[in-house]
Protein backbone atom coordinates (compact mmCIF):
# COMPACT_ATOMS: atom_id res chain seq x y z
CA UNK A 1 0.00 0.00 0.00
CA UNK A 2 1.12 3.23 -0.38
CA UNK A 3 0.54 5.38 2.25
CA UNK A 4 0.45 8.73 0.51
CA UNK A 5 -2.71 8.01 -1.58
CA UNK A 6 -4.41 5.20 1.22
CA UNK A 7 -4.86 7.89 4.49
CA UNK A 8 -5.59 11.43 4.47
CA UNK A 9 -5.81 13.88 7.67
CA UNK A 10 -9.30 14.51 8.66
CA UNK A 11 -8.42 16.74 11.72
CA UNK A 12 -4.94 18.30 13.21
CA UNK A 13 -4.32 20.55 15.99
CA UNK A 14 -1.71 21.28 18.61
CA UNK A 15 -2.73 17.83 20.48
CA UNK A 16 -3.77 15.38 18.25
CA UNK A 17 -3.93 14.21 14.83
CA UNK A 18 -7.05 12.32 13.20
CA UNK A 19 -6.13 10.38 10.12
CA UNK A 20 -8.45 8.17 8.11
CA UNK A 21 -7.79 5.05 6.11
CA UNK A 22 -9.29 6.16 2.31
CA UNK A 23 -10.23 2.51 1.50
CA UNK A 24 -12.14 0.75 4.73
CA UNK A 25 -12.67 4.11 6.88
CA UNK A 26 -10.50 2.65 9.76
CA UNK A 27 -9.70 6.20 11.71
CA UNK A 28 -6.47 6.41 13.77
CA UNK A 29 -6.14 9.40 16.49
CA UNK A 30 -2.74 10.12 18.29
CA UNK A 31 -1.70 12.53 20.62
CA UNK A 32 0.98 15.06 20.59
CA UNK A 33 3.30 14.98 23.38
CA UNK A 34 5.96 17.61 24.98
CA UNK A 35 8.55 15.59 26.68
CA UNK A 36 12.01 17.24 27.11
CA UNK A 37 11.09 20.63 25.68
CA UNK A 38 10.15 18.69 22.28
CA UNK A 39 7.16 17.15 20.84
CA UNK A 40 6.46 14.17 19.46
CA UNK A 41 3.91 11.81 18.56
CA UNK A 42 2.98 9.91 21.37
CA UNK A 43 0.59 6.90 22.10
CA UNK A 44 -2.70 6.68 19.56
CA UNK A 45 -6.36 5.03 19.46
CA UNK A 46 -7.83 2.82 16.75
CA UNK A 47 -11.38 3.55 15.68
CA UNK A 48 -12.20 1.05 13.81
CA UNK A 49 -14.71 0.25 11.08
CA UNK A 50 -16.17 -3.11 11.43
CA UNK A 51 -17.87 -3.48 8.18
CA UNK A 52 -14.83 -3.83 6.37
CA UNK A 53 -12.62 -7.14 5.67
CA UNK A 54 -9.55 -5.91 7.32
CA UNK A 55 -9.49 -5.00 11.71
CA UNK A 56 -8.09 -1.63 12.16
CA UNK A 57 -5.01 -3.11 13.79
CA UNK A 58 -3.70 -4.28 10.28
CA UNK A 59 -2.92 -0.66 8.98
CA UNK A 60 -1.66 0.98 12.89
CA UNK A 61 1.95 1.07 11.71
CA UNK A 62 1.19 2.95 8.41
CA UNK A 63 -0.94 5.07 9.90
CA UNK A 64 1.30 5.94 12.72
CA UNK A 65 4.11 6.55 9.80
CA UNK A 66 1.57 8.84 7.65
CA UNK A 67 0.67 10.66 10.72
CA UNK A 68 3.94 11.51 11.99
CA UNK A 69 4.94 12.82 8.37
CA UNK A 70 2.31 15.03 8.44
CA UNK A 71 2.33 16.19 11.98
CA UNK A 72 6.29 16.75 11.29
CA UNK A 73 5.53 19.03 7.98
CA UNK A 74 2.68 20.99 9.62
CA UNK A 75 4.98 21.88 12.62
CA UNK A 76 3.22 20.25 15.29
CA UNK A 77 5.84 17.70 16.08
CA UNK A 78 9.96 18.35 16.00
Amino acid sequence: MNEETDFAVEQADEETILVRHLHEAHRYAFFIVAEGGRRSLGDGITIGNNATVNDGASFSGEARAFAEAEARSRKLID
